[in-house]
Formats: structure tokens, sequence, C-alpha cells
């Protein structure tokens, strides 16, 4: 996957506003809206101080792997191959499909609940479906959108999915600052969670999904050399982003806020509107966070080195039909996921997507990369250090994110009904 497929910017030409134009895109995205649930997880001071710690790591992994990938020059998956084997870009290209479908099975708990919310708005309440039942519509939706090869023929749906997702976010915004003005902070506020604040690193690292997105941008830049001066400027605005959304969804919400904080917006026309829109980023984002897996899975089962050979849907037409097939069924497993999951499960998928998926992709695999290209000796020591923290982090988010399924009572979140009896 290249920056032509994803940003439409032919290779080499960008400018350094352009790229920090495509970093914040890449980052600010649909993964914003879980901050202020995941604050309640973690506290709003810890949940502050983590999120400019991580971000702070982030942008020594993304700075040491652009060093990496300008000594390699390849792709993500290829560096891993070229440095260490094809065993590690196997590993990679795991992760990535990983994290790519988890992003789209969250996305689509998140998308049945705003559809829920909506249909409840306008029933009244009266509604007999559960809002995962919306799920099965949303993607047959999705599954034709997948058998779209060239992704560079939905450029409008980026473009529109960016509005809605901006417009969401001065909602949110608005919507939060007006609860905290007129009723002051929410109930139950904590500065430190000592129960969940475990489940808040998973989502933090989560939020920043836009690490697959870091090389490609290089590549599209017509001064790659300039990149890192973009990202130093970038990630702290990202990060800013982040912690806003972040505190003021909390603080409005207090321990009542949802997985989403969109769903605790006040039930009126201008927010369920939001809502709407929201889930309508979302759908239009879902096939963009999807591509990266169905190619990879693609050239896994029909490349030239695929498990069944080289098979192209240009010569035969029953191979592009089985090719839609394999597409169709990737986006069926996310359903069928996020189906399972159901949305009272959606902070604890969120920080699992987040702890399993994306801490190696931002953090081990970039320290790997640059030990191998490095001759500093103390480079080398703090790449260790990074992967061994990356590592470590993964470890524990894990054991901390299973117990939260285990032992539910654990848990000191609470969610709220949005159809409250009456």
């Amino acid at each position: 996957m290249n920056v032509e497929e994803i940003e439409h910017v032919p290779e080499g030409t960008a400018s350094p506003g352009k790229a920090l134009f495509m970093l914040l895109k890449a980052f600010v995205g649909t993964g914003v809206i879980f901050l202020p649930g995941a604050f309640v997880s973690g506290g709003l001071v810890f949940s502050i101080c983590l999120m400019i710690f991580i971000a702070a790591i982030c942008l020594v992994a993304f700075q040491i792997l652009i060093i990496s990938q300008r000594h390699v020059k390849a792709s993500y998956g290829e560096m891993g191959s070229i440095l260490y084997g094809p065993w590690l870009r196997y590993i990679i290209l795991f992760f990535l499909c990983l994290s790519q479908m988890g992003f789209v099975a969250s996305y689509l708990i998140f998308i049945s609940q705003n559809i829920g919310l909506a249909v409840d708005y306008l029933s009244h309440c009266t509604s007999p479906i559960d809002s995962k039942y919306y799920i099965w519509l949303v993607l047959l939706v999705i599954i034709p959108i997948t058998w779209i090869r060239k992704i560079a023929r939905l450029s409008w749906c980026a473009i529109v999915a960016d509005v809605f997702i901006l417009f969401g976010l001065i909602c949110v915004l608005y919507f939060s600052s007006a609860q905290i003005a007129q009723h002051g902070p929410g109930p139950n506020i904590q500065l430190i969670n000592p129960t969940d604040f475990g489940l808040m690193i998973g989502t933090a690292v989560f939020s920043f999904e836009g690490i697959g997105m870091v090389v490609p941008i290089v590549e599209g830049m017509k001064d790659p050399e300039k990149f890192p001066k973009v990202m130093n400027m970038g990630l702290p605005i990202v990060a800013a982003i982040f912690i806003l959304i972040g505190t003021i969804g909390y603080v409005a919400f207090g321990d009542q806020t949802y997985a989403s904080v969109v769903a605790n917006l006040p039930k009126v026309p201008l927010s369920i509107t939001a809502q709407i829109v929201y889930a309508a980023a979302m759908i239009l984002t879902s096939p963009f966070m999807l591509y990266p897996a169905l190619t990879i899975i693609e050239q896994a089962l029909y490349g030239k080195s695929g498990l069944l050979g080289e098979r192209s849907g240009r010569i035969n037409i029953k191979w592009k039909v089985v090719k839609s097939f394999t597409r169709s069924m990737i986006a069926v497993i996310c359903a069928i996921v996020s189906f399972g999951v159901g949305q009272d499960g959606l902070d604890k998928f969120v920080a699992l997507v987040g702890s399993f998926a994306c801490i190696p992709l931002c953090f081990i695999f970039p320290g790997m990369f640059h030990y191998k290209v490095t001759t500093n000796k103390w480079a080398k020591i703090g790449d260790l250090i990074l992967t061994l923290f990356g590592l470590g982090m993964m470890i524990y988010t894990l054991y901390v994110n299973i117990n939260s399924w285990v032992h539910p009572s654990a848990s000191t979140r609470a969610v709220p009904d949005p159809c409250p009896a009456t």
C-alpha cells in the first residue's frame, strides 16, 4: 500500500505543509472518540500524563522508523524482511492485518450503537431491535466497497469522512463544554483509577492509529529529509487534540462516560445528527482501514508466492469472484467479532486491539529496525530499551485486559442506559 493509493498524492511531490496535513488526517481520525471513555479507566491526571508520555515515545519511535526507512528504502513489512529475514515480515504483516481488522471491528460496534441511539430517539425508545443487530445492516454496505481493488477510486469517501469527523468532534466539544458550564463536572471524577488504569494504556496506543501511514507519507514527500521536522510539529498537535477531547469529555460526564463519548450527547436533533454523521464517517473510513488487511491476505492466498499460487482475476473471472468472496469474508469476520463483543465490551476491546496489535507496530518493530541500521553504541542501547519497553507494556496490558474480561466485577466502569425506564 503506497501513498498514491491512500492519499492520492504523486510519489515525491508533497511539500512539508501537505505532509503535515496528511499526518494530522492519519492520526486525528475515528479513534479519538474513544479517549474520554478511556479517561474513565485511567483517571484524569494519569490519563493526561500517559497521553503525553505515549506521544513522546511515539515521536522517538516514529523518528527512528523514518531513519530506518531512509536507510533501507523499503515499506514497513519489507524492512523486516531485509533486516531480519522473511519471518519478521510475516509477523509484521500479521500484526498489520490484526490491527486494521481490530479497528474495523471496533468501528462496527460504534456504528451500530449510534444507529441504535438514533432509532431510539426517533421511535421514542419503542424499537424492539437491539443495537448490535445493526452491525449486519452496516456489513451489507461495507462488503461491496471491499470489492473495489483501486482504493484511489474512493477518494471522495475519504474527503467526506474527514468533513464528517471534523463536524462530529466540534459537536462533542460543544456539547461537552455546555454540559460542564450548565451542570459542572460529571460524577465520580478520579485523578487516578487504581483499578482500570491498565486499560487506558491500550486505548492510548490505539488512538495513535496512523502509524501505518508514516512511511507512505515520507515516500510521498519531495524532500523526505524534512519529515522529522514535520513529525516534531505534528505529533504534539495530535497529542494536544487527544488530551483536549479526552479531558473535556471525561470532565463533562464523569464515570458515566460511554466507551464512545458521542453516545453521551444530549438527545436533541443536533447531537443525533452528529451521531449519525460520525457513524457515516466510520462507514466511509472502514474500507480504507480494511484495505491493508485485504491486500495482505489476498497476496498470501493468490499472489506469486501465495498458498494457491498466482491467480489473476483479469485472466479468469472465476478467480475474481473467489477473491471478492475472500474480501467479503474478511469483513464478515470483523462483523462476527463485533457482534460477539457488543457495545458493553467496546472499551475493553479497543484496549485489547491497542495492547496486542498496535504496541508492536508502534514501539517494538521500530526499535528492532533501528538496532540493525545504526552503528552508534548508545543508539543501540536505546533501541533495546524501546523494544523491551514495548514488549513489557504489551505483556502487562494484555494481562490487565484479559483479567477485565475474565473478572468483569473487577472493573469500576459504569455504562449509562440510553433509554432508561420511565
